[in-house]
C-alpha cells in the first residue's frame, strides 16, 4: 500500500515511513480485506489525486463503494475497477441461475465469515421462493456453491461446513440494490438467522456459538431499518441470553434492552413476552450487582405475570424467582424466601417435582438457610436439588457445578473440609469444560478451591486461584459486581493469614467500595468485609481507625436485627 501509493520509493523499507502512515495503511489495507485489486486501485487513486493516506481513508468511509468504482488514468493495461469487475461477475451468476444470484445476496447481509452452511436449508423458508426448495435437496446448495466458487465469489471451508464472502463483495452487491430491495433482504436475513438460532440451553450452545456472529450482525441491520418483526426480538433475545451465560455481560445488555424495546412497541407494556424480557435484564443487572435498577423491572414483571398469566402459572414462577433472588443478593432473607417458597410451590405443582427448574429454586433456597445457619434444612435443599439435575441434565451440566459448590459450602460450614474437597475440586472441572477457563462462573468455582487450600495452609495454591479469579472477573468487567468484593475480601484475608498486612489492606478498601455502591448498607458480606478490616487495622496498631470501624459494624448489626 505504501509502495503502491507512492508514499515510499519501491525501494525503501517500510518502517521509513512514519508511524501515521503506517498506521493509516494498515486501516486501509483492513477496509479493504486485504484484496490486493481493491489495494492497487486505492493505491492508484492516492497516487493519482495526491490525496494523501487519511485523505483516501476519510473519502472511502464516507463513500464507500463508489472508489471502488473509480478507473483513474492509467492507459488500457490498467485493471477494470474492482466494483466492475465484480458486478461482470454477478450478471454472469444471474444469467446462468437466478437462485445462485439470490444465495450470494443472502450471504451480503451476513457476517462475511463462517456462515454456516445449514443457515441456507435450515432457513430457506425465510427466505423466498427461489432458495426455498434448498431445504429439501442438499444436492441444490453444492450445486450453487459449486457456481460462485467458480467465480472467486465465496470461499468454502469443508471442515468446519462454512462459507465466507468478501466484505468488499458484500458492499458492492448491497450497493446494485435500491432500498425496497435492501430491506427486504435484511429482513429475510433477521427470520433466518432467528429460525437457525435455537433455544439457548447448554446442549445447544455449539450451534448457537455458530450463529452468533450472525446475529450480531442483524442486530445492525434492525436498528438500521428499525425493524419491529417478532423474529427481530426473538434472535436479540436469544442472542443476548447466550452472551449472558458466557460471562460477556457488556455485549449481551444491549441486545436484550433492544428486544424489550420491539416488544413493548410491538405487543404493548403488559403482554407476558414483555415481562420475559424484563426478567432477562433483571437477570443481567442481579449479576452485575445493579440492584438499584433491577428492582423495579423485577417488581413490574411480577404484577405483569399475576395478570396476564395468573398466580399459579411458571411464567409467574420465574418472575418470583428473579426477584427473590434480587432480595437475596441484597440480604433480605425473609423478603426472598416468601418469594421462593411460592415459586417453588408453583414450579412443583405446574411442572413437576422432579424440573430443572423446581431444582433452581431449591438450591437458591438451600443457599438462602445456609447463609442463615440452618445447615440441616440446607443440606436436605442441596441433596434433593443435585438429585434432580444430575437425573435431567446429566452430570456434567454447568447446573450441577452451581449445586456442587453450594453443597461444599455447606459442608465447609460446619467444618467438613475432607467432604468438601472432592465436591469443589468436581465443581471447578465442569466450570472449566462447560463454561471455560475465562467465565465468571468458573471464578466462582475458583474461589471456592481456593479458600479451602487457604484454610488448609496452602497459600500458594490459594493465592494462585484467587488472582486467576479476580483476572476473570476483570475480564468480564466486573470491576463493580458485588462477586468480585467476595474475592477480593477473601484475597484479602489470605494476605492477613501470612502477615502481609500492606497487601491486605488496599484490598479491604476495594471489596468495601464495591459493597457499599452495589449492596444494602447493613448487608452481611459489607459487615464482614468491615469488621474483617477493623481486626487488620488492630494488628497494624491503628487502634482509632480500627474502633471507628467496630462502632459502625455494631451499628449495622443492631440495625438489621431491628
Amino acid at each position: 500500500m505504501l509502495h503502491r501509493a507512492k508514499i515510499l520509493d519501491a525501494n525503501t523499507p517500510i518502517d521509513a515511513a512514519s508511524k501515521t502512515d503506517q498506521d493509516t495503511a494498515r486501516e486501509i489495507v483492513e477496509a479493504m480485506d486485504g484484496l490486493p485489486l481493491a489495494l492497487e486501485q486505492a493505491g492508484a487513486y492516492i497516487e493519482e489525486t495526491e490525496c494523501g493516506l487519511q485523505g483516501y481513508l476519510r473519502l472511502y468511509r464516507a463513500q464507500g463503494v463508489q472508489l471502488l468504482k473509480e478507473h483513474g488514468e492509467f492507459g488500457s493495461d490498467h485493471p477494470e475497477p474492482v466494483a466492475t469487475t465484480w458486478s461482470l461477475s454477478f450478471e454472469r451468476v444471474e444469467q446462468a441461475n437466478a437462485a445462485v444470484a439470490e444465495l450470494l445476496c443472502f450471504c451480503a447481509f451476513l457476517a462475511p465469515d463462517a456462515i454456516p452452511e445449514e443457515l441456507f436449508s435450515e432457513s430457506a423458508a425465510e427466505l423466498g421462493p427461489k432458495l426455498k426448495p434448498f431445504a429439501a435437496d442438499p444436492s441444490m446448495l453444492n450445486a450453487a456453491i459449486r457456481e460462485l466458487l467458480k467465480y472467486s465469489l465465496v470461499q468454502r471451508d469443508p471442515e468446519t461446513q462454512t462459507l465466507s464472502i468478501h466484505r468488499l463483495v458484500q458492499e458492492v452487491l448491497k450497493d446494485q440494490m435500491d432500498e425496497e430491495v435492501q430491506r427486504a433482504w435484511a429482513e429475510r436475513a433477521v427470520r433466518a438467522v432467528n429460525r437457525a438460532f435455537p433455544a439457548v440451553e447448554f446442549e445447544n450452545w455449539d450451534q448457537c456459538r455458530r450463529m452468533l456472529t450472525h446475529a450480531q450482525t442483524c442486530e445492525g441491520l434492525i436498528t438500521q431499518w428499525h425493524m419491529e418483526l417478532p423474529e427481530a426480538s426473538n434472535l436479540l433475545g436469544k442472542a443476548g441470553s447466550f452472551q449472558q451465560d458466557h460471562g460477556l455481560y457488556a455485549e449481551a445488555e444491549p441486545l436484550l434492552q433492544l428486544a424489550l424495546s420491539i416488544d413493548e412497541k410491538r405487543l404493548g407494556p403488559s403482554h407476558p413476552d414483555v415481562a420475559s424480557r424484563l426478567i432477562n435484564l433483571v437477570g443481567l443487572y442481579h449479576v452485575h450487582g445493579r440492584f438499584a435498577e433491577a428492582e423495579p423491572l423485577s417488581q413490574r414483571a411480577l404484577a405483569m405475570s399475576e395478570q396476564t398469566l395468573g398466580p399459579d402459572h411458571p411464567g409467574t414462577a420465574t418472575a418470583l424467582h428473579a426477584l427473590a433472588g434480587l432480595y437475596w443478593g441484597q440480604g433480605k432473607y425473609a423478603k426472598s424466601e416468601a418469594l421462593f417458597q411460592r415459586a417453588l410451590e408453583i414450579n412443583a405443582q405446574a411442572l413437576g417435582p422432579d424440573h430443572p427448574s423446581t431444582a433452581a429454586t431449591l438450591n437458591y433456597l438451600a443457599h438462602l438457610n445456609l447463609e442463615q445457619g440452618k445447615y440441616s434444612k440446607s443440606e436436605v435443599l442441596v441433596q434433593r436439588a443435585l438429585e434432580i439435575n444430575a437425573q435431567a441434565l446429566g452430570p456434567d451440566h454447568p447446573d450441577i457445578a452451581d449445586i456442587l459448590n453450594n453443597f461444599a459450602h455447606l459442608y465447609r460450614k460446619q467444618g467438613q473440609d475432607a467432604e468438601a474437597e472432592p465436591l469443589l475440586q468436581r465443581a471447578l472441572a465442569i466450570s472449566e469444560k462447560a463454561l471455560g477457563p475465562d467465565h465468571p462462573g468458573t471464578a466462582a468455582a475458583l474461589d471456592g478451591m481456593a479458600e479451602l487450600y487457604q484454610a488448609q495452609g496452602k497459600y500458594v495454591e490459594a493465592e494462585t486461584l484467587f488472582q486467576r479469579s479476580l483476572a476473570i472477573r476483570e475480564q468480564a468487567r466486573e470491576l463493580d459486581h458485588p462477586g468480585t468484593a467476595v474475592t477480593l475480601s477473601a484475597l484479602a484475608e489470605l494476605y492477613y493469614d501470612q502477615g502481609k498486612y500492606a497487601e491486605a489492606e488496599p484490598l479491604y478498601q476495594r471489596a468495601l467500595a464495591i459493597s457499599e455502591q452495589a449492596l444494602e448498607p447493613d448487608h452481611p458480606g459489607t459487615v464482614y468485609t468491615l469488621e474483617q478490616y477493623a481486626r487488620l487495622l488492630r494488628q497494624m496498631q491503628r487502634t482509632e481507625e480500627a474502633t471507628q470501624l467496630e462502632e459502625r459494624v455494631r451499628e449495622l448489626r443492631a440495625r438489621r436485627s431491628s
